[in-house]
């Protein structure tokens, strides 16, 4: 295959902690593999997503738009802007215009740009505009969109996402379900179910007990714990309050069950989410086992955190393809998902590769009560859902089928 020249948008790409972003960053050295140049255009965080390194960062008081760092990593080529802190549209609009710089430059212009994150209606005439470069333009769509409960509002929200949808040449998504969301806005689309990857020689289960005490040691949680995880920010759509007051429901009977949420904490940073912050305090504060939950918040190595669990459980309200998941299943931890939108076939099979409890604390708490008070049951969905990966997720497949979707659709 001819080496192909790929500019990836993301307004968040570098660093990253979840979603689309974090997968395409994981893609990046198989996709040189498969000699495919890449440069990715990507921006600084909302002003509402800042960390604690972003309100110290060097690039703060710069103006909208200036580049504020160029590294390489694995062979590409991360271009990182200074974006507006707030407002889709602003944020989009400055990406795109730089995206537009790259593709008229006949030095930097690239054979196909793959978007992998939501374009807001807004930016509409950049979109069109950068459409009419002639280079092909490739949409990965990776959560399900939530519409308004007002027949009238959702039609014209799904007229705009259509009108946007429009000026992509291939639609990427991870699953049946995401396709026929697709297609709701969009018959004509021209959709590739293109599976998830997942590296299943990082995400892999413990070589043995000793293993496992050495990693629980290194990071100073108990040895003799059982940790039920979730990976996804502390936010109500991710569903953390429900894990916690299912939690709540067990502890007493489990005084040894902890909690391990890895993941940005929205709820100390967000106005919006006060009641919420309260909620999750309280539950924790009145199960008088405020040390057996542990918030890690961001971190690097999620894997290893994985590696000395016992249960994941996701809790979502809405999710394409999480990555979460797959890397929990690759790691060969029983699962309990609730059903979230965009579930589909695609992530296994309830009561086989996981167990599938309704969005409510108690639903949850008894599936977590059925692995733990079954070991069998435990092994068979462990099992289970690390063959499952190995068998349909594997990462190089993955990458490989993008590399000849891009060749494809440049001829």
């Amino acid at each position: 295959m001819e080496k192909i020249k790929l500019l990836l948008i993301a307004p968040s790409f570098y660093p990253v902690h979840g979603g689309a972003g974090l997968r395409f960053y994981r893609y990046l050295p198989f996709l040189y593999e498969n000699n495919i140049d890449v440069t990715v255009i990507c921006g600084t965080p909302k002003l509402k997503k800042f960390t604690h390194e972003d309100h110290k960062a060097d690039w703060i008081n710069t103006n909208d738009g200036q580049l504020v760092s160029e590294v390489e990593i694995s062979n590409a080529k991360i271009l990182k802007y200074k974006l507006p802190g707030k407002g889709a549209n602003k944020r989009t609009s400055v990406l795109l215009s730089k995206a537009i710089e790259c593709c008229k430059n006949q030095n930097t212009k690239p054979d196909v740009v793959h978007i992998i994150s939501p374009m807001p209606y807004g930016v509409l005439t950049k979109l069109c505009k950068l459409r009419a470069l002639g280079i092909k333009l490739v949409y990965s769509h990776t959560i399900a969109r939530k519409y308004s409960a007002n027949t009238f509002v959702e039609r014209f929200q799904k007229w705009k996402v259509r009108r946007v949808n429009k000026q992509y040449h291939s639609v990427i998504v991870q699953s049946v379900s995401m396709r026929n969301i697709i297609l709701e806005t969009n018959s004509e689309a021209n959709i590739h179910i293109i599976l998830n990857g997942v590296d299943t020689d990082k995400f892999s289960p413990v070589a043995n007990s000793n293993e496992k005490t050495n990693l629980r040691e290194n990071l100073n949680l108990p040895q003799e714990a059982k940790f039920i995880t979730l990976v996804g920010a502390v936010h109500p759509r991710k569903g953390t309050d429900i894990l916690i007051e299912a939690w709540a429901k067990l502890i007493a009977s489990h005084p040894d069950l902890h909690l391990l949420i890895i993941g940005p904490r929205y709820d100390r940073i967000r106005a919006e989410l006060k009641e919420f912050k309260e909620k999750i305090d309280r539950v924790i504060e009145n199960s008088n086992k405020r040390e057996n939950v542990h918030f890690m918040g961001q971190v690097d190595n999620i894997e290893i955190f994985l590696k000395i669990s016992d249960i994941f459980v996701f809790p979502s309200e809405r999710e394409g393809m999480p990555n979460a998941v797959l890397e929990a299943m690759a790691t060969e931890l029983p699962i309990v998902l609730t059903q979230f939108i965009g579930l589909s076939d695609e992530l296994g099979e309830a009561n086989k590769e996981y167990l599938l409890a309704t969005r409510d604390p108690e639903s949850v708490a008894d599936k977590i009560l059925l692995i733990l008070e079954n070991n069998d049951l435990c092994k068979k969905l462990a099992r289970n859902a690390r063959e499952w990966v190995i068998a349909r997720m594997n990462i190089e497949t993955s990458v490989r089928t993008h590399a000849c979707l891009y060749a494809e659709i440049q001829d």
